[in-house]
């Protein structure tokens, strides 16, 4: 139950591209950042109901919110601004190498050589994937804020494993309470075009990032970071750019190249390897 519930997060963030490039479109970043939190935070309170205890004041749920809705997204956000979609993704596809080296040197936990050759295969694979023949340029402000969104995400994963109810609703919905109202005085240095919204393509893709994408999702994902472990959890993220390269072809009723394919084929070799290296620890 918990794989499919990491596995469909990973399934919607995939898809998540497509509407946020819908969105943007028409709206400016962060006060479209900011409604989607704001249709998230609405739609798992009416979830939750009177079952619903909130403890805002919970120092890793405040550090959580920061780092994995306003910061990630602002660093996400700004990077699409100043550098090519194709460098964000790839960057942002590094997290679980970040975080790899993060709980490695800084959480000491208990690392092999596994497991960086199966990171590394996966980031190859995704490489391909991403890249799909083309190559890469490079725009320093951009690819540093990108960056900045890869470690943001890091360091929420941090956060989120020190929450003992990581995998409740009622905790889900606290980090993305701080991380709107963090986002809310953001959004007002850029204007607010609410009539667009409206349009019946931007209102359904936000529906979409706001119901699914960060509300069910982010309660999705927190869970298999408590039920599964933070490590195989952030290793899924791989597969974000899969998903996304994949569906936009379908979508577009184009069959997906071969580097894609063989870029798809690594990362699954790479994950297996990695689980590997985690049952022989387990072991």
């Amino acid at each position: 139950m918990y794989h499919l519930a990491v596995w469909s997060t990973v399934l919607f963030w995939g898809i998540s591209f497509i509407a946020t490039k819908i969105i943007v479109k028409s709206i400016e970043p962060l006060p479209a950042a900011f409604l989607r939190f704001m249709i998230a935070v609405s739609f798992l309170a009416l979830v939750a109901g009177k079952s619903l205890r909130l403890n805002l004041f919970s120092f890793p749920l405040v550090m959580a919110g920061i780092w994995g809705v306003t910061l990630h997204f602002i660093f996400e956000n700004f990077s699409l601004t100043y550098t090519f979609p194709t460098n964000t993704s790839l960057i942002v596809s590094t997290v679980p190498i970040f975080h790899l080296i993060f709980s490695h040197f800084i959480q000491r936990k208990k690392t092999t050589h596994l497991h960086y050759i199966g990171s590394i295969t996966a980031f190859i694979g995704i490489s391909f994937v991403i890249l799909n023949g083309r190559i890469l340029k490079l725009n320093p402000l951009g690819d540093i804020l990108a960056f900045g969104a890869a470690l943001s995400w890091v360091i929420y994963t941090y956060y989120v494993e020190k929450l003992d109810d990581a995998g409740s609703i009622s905790s889900t919905i606290g980090i993305l309470i701080w991380g709107t109202v963090f986002l809310f005085p953001l959004s007002l240095l850029q204007n607010w075009e609410l009539d667009k919204i409206l349009q019946p393509d931007v209102l359904l893709s936000m529906l979409y990032l706001g119901l699914v994408c960060s509300g069910l999702a982010y309660f999705l994902w927190n869970l298999g970071i408590k039920k599964l472990g933070a490590r195989y959890t952030t290793n899924t993220i791989y597969f974000i750019p899969v998903v996304t390269a994949i569906s936009e072809p379908i979508l577009l009723r184009k069959p997906p190249s071969i580097m894609v394919l063989v870029g798809t084929g690594l990362a699954i070799i790479g994950l297996r390897i990695f689980q590997k290296a985690e049952e022989r620890l387990k072991d």
